[in-house]
């Protein structure tokens, strides 16, 4: 018997002969059941698809995950829209969060997001979430967390529980590596709060990001920077540095986040906290986030004009 509630598998592919056995199936019965289906994946994967399922393929929905899940972060608000839309109802989904494009930050990212995902899920409404990854451009590294994240595992048309699968892991923890160039620093206190502004504009300038990505950047890092003021201990530190065509934006302090969601759910208008960090996830490329008893470290990575994905 089919068990209740959120069911998140991966599915590791070798090609699209095999990507289809794993995916095909899944959305035909889908179909046949009469689901909503919302399938986020690349470009040349939708396309297989497309051929594959013929006129079937108009009673799903397709969405490119190179945008709309650029930043890792947004995925859980998009299958959460997609899960409560349309009054609800029975749903599933296909989710393909990483490629071999991918920035390594952004890949380690991805990982978190697969385990989260289970705990933003795991007392909601009964869904069904396949994840494919691609054997052939995907490391070992990236295989392993994958066992991590997925309760259940398919390959060569085998299906089994995952063996290394935490349930509860804790997606704050570990470092990021340290800066790539000696960064530009501030320590700032509620005084400082505007010179964080100015010297991050004037970074976003000088790195070749238009008016509208510098006005996002200054604003997401303004709003962590007052809640450094506001819940980390009344000071923080800003560093700023440029690798390999990114702006890397960094506020850091002495508070610790709880919530292991805040961000990736929108905050309600009578909520106290945690729309600074939900702002920034908006407004930047990609946001790191590390929290312990030593305090909480957020990294904002913002795209030079001429690099289309992170």
């Amino acid at each position: 018997m089919k068990q209740a509630g959120f069911q998140h598998e991966a599915l590791i592919y070798d090609g699209s002969a095999e990507y289809l056995a794993g995916t095909v199936p899944f959305v035909q019965a889908g179909l046949e059941s009469g689901q909503r289906i919302l399938i986020a994946v690349g470009p040349e994967q939708a396309g297989w698809l497309r051929r594959e399922l013929g006129s079937d393929a108009s009673g799903v929905r397709f969405v490119d995950m190179r945008e709309v899940g650029r930043n890792p972060a947004s995925i859980i608000p998009l299958w959460r829209e997609f899960v409560d839309g349309e009054g609800g109802g029975p749903a599933r989904g296909i989710g393909e969060p990483v490629w071999a494009s991918r920035s390594y930050a952004a890949l380690e990212e991805c990982g978190r997001q697969e385990s989260l995902i289970n705990l933003a899920f795991d007392r909601g409404p009964a869904w069904d979430l396949l994840c494919p990854y691609d054997a052939v451009t995907i490391g070992d590294e990236i295989m392993e967390k994958v066992a991590h994240s997925h309760p259940c595992l398919q390959r060569e048309g085998r299906r089994e529980p995952s063996a290394t699968y935490e349930a509860n892991p804790d997606c704050f923890a570990g470092e990021l590596p340290p800066p790539a160039a000696a960064p530009e620093a501030l320590s700032f206190d509620v005084t400082g709060l505007g010179e964080v502004r100015r010297r991050v504009a004037a970074a976003a300038q000088e790195a070749g990001i238009g008016p509208d990505g510098v006005a996002d950047l200054v604003t997401a890092t303004s709003e962590l920077a007052a809640n450094s003021v506001m819940h980390g201990g009344g000071t923080g530190a800003l560093r700023l540095w440029r690798d390999e065509g990114r702006l890397l934006v960094e506020v850091e302090d002495r508070g610790r986040i709880e919530d292991p969601l805040v961000g990736r759910i929108r905050p309600d208008v009578h909520q106290v906290g945690g729309r600074g960090l939900w702002l920034a996830n908006e407004l930047c490329d990609l946001v790191q986030i590390r929290s312990g008893e030593a305090g909480t470290t957020v990294r904002l990575h913002a795209l030079a004009p001429e690099m289309a994905f992170v």
